[in-house]
């Protein structure tokens, strides 16, 4: 079975031009891989079935000092031809005539490589330990993507040493290190949270009753300049008790035990639309809530629903409503 001439491309397989002992001359048209390659090595394999995995290396040519280009435009022409008597041709030439036009020439003998491969019995090619294997028409791409493997951790690191940079910036010149230490205490231990003390409830304040002014004192009697009693021994003054005892003076209390709302028939049950209350000199919220609910500390209810402002100040003689306790 004849086999196949080809080149190896770029993304590694086997791309066949001719049957080998066939006398045909194949043109080719090649590219660059990169922008403005300087050069480029052909690589010419002969394979059975046009796979590399059973392919065997032939030669290779290089074409050096080509014109400068953008990818993907035709930059090479390769002429490759074969006879009957196994030998291979190939010429490659810049297309651009303004380089020069020098030929790069590669002929083999694929008898004399059959000759040779029996005898040697070794894989397609062999290299020294100081040499490189050939780099292709386009394995220069595998090295263009180690560099920028290691263009991209070297952009890696310096972004990382800039944000360490920028940090001990900011704790050392910009107040950062106190912001750190507010977060520990003296022993080196993170600072305890706060305990936030609820408010408690405020006690409900009595009205304050306006001060009474004191009664003027009687004025007392001039004294009477006692003229010097005679010794003589008189009888005892009779003094008449009155008809009826004089009555009681009145003294003011400011302390009380019951206050007025005490007096108030409470219904057992208030209905949905409440119950009218008149306020008494003497009243708190906080009596009404006790008397009407059970529960001195609904007065707030008391006060939202007629809209008092504030429940320690409260007015005798205005008429409130008493809501439903629930």
């Amino acid at each position: 079975m004849a086999s196949n001439i080809g080149l190896k491309i770029a993304n590694g397989e086997f791309y066949p031009i001719m049957e080998e002992f066939s006398s045909i001359k194949k043109r080719l048209i090649l590219t660059t891989v990169h922008d403005n390659q300087p050069s480029v090595q052909i690589d010419l394999y002969r394979s059975p079935a046009s796979v590399m995995t059973d392919a065997q290396y032939i030669g290779s040519l290089v074409v050096e000092n080509i014109k400068h280009k953008p990818k993907g435009e035709p930059s090479i022409e390769m002429v490759v031809s074969s006879n009957t008597n196994g030998e291979i041709v190939a010429d490659a030439i810049d297309l651009d005539t303004s380089a020069g036009g020098e030929h790069y020439i590669l002929t083999v003998s694929l008898k004399s490589l059959d000759e040779t491969s029996r005898d040697m019995e070794i894989p397609d090619f062999e290299l020294e330990s100081n040499e490189e294997p050939p780099s292709g028409l386009y394995n220069q791409a595998e090295k263009v993507r180690e560099e920028e493997s290691s263009n991209a951790w070297i952009f890696i690191v310096l972004v990382i040493l800039l944000i360490l940079g920028l940090l001990a910036g900011w704790l050392f010149f910009f107040g950062g290190m106190d912001v750190v230490r507010s977060w520990f205490n003296k022993d080196g231990k993170p600072a305890a949270e706060k305990v936030v003390e609820q408010p408690k409830a405020p006690e409900p304040v009595r009205p304050v009753e306006p001060e009474r002014q004191p009664e003027p004192e009687p004025e007392p009697e001039p004294v009477r300049q006692v003229e010097p009693v005679q010794q003589r021994v008189e009888p005892p003054p009779v003094i008449q008790a009155p008809a009826a005892p004089p009555p009681p003076r009145q003294q003011t209390s400011t302390s009380r035990r019951n206050p007025p709302v005490a007096s108030y028939n409470v219904p057992a049950t208030i209905p949905r639309e409440g119950v009218n209350y008149t306020i008494r000199w003497g009243d708190t919220l906080w009596d009404i809530a006790e008397a009407f609910y059970r529960n001195p500390w609904l007065y707030p209810r008391i006060a939202q629903h007629n809209g008092i402002r504030n429940p320690n100040l409260i007015i005798s003689g205005r008429t409130i409503r008493i809501p439903p306790r629930n």
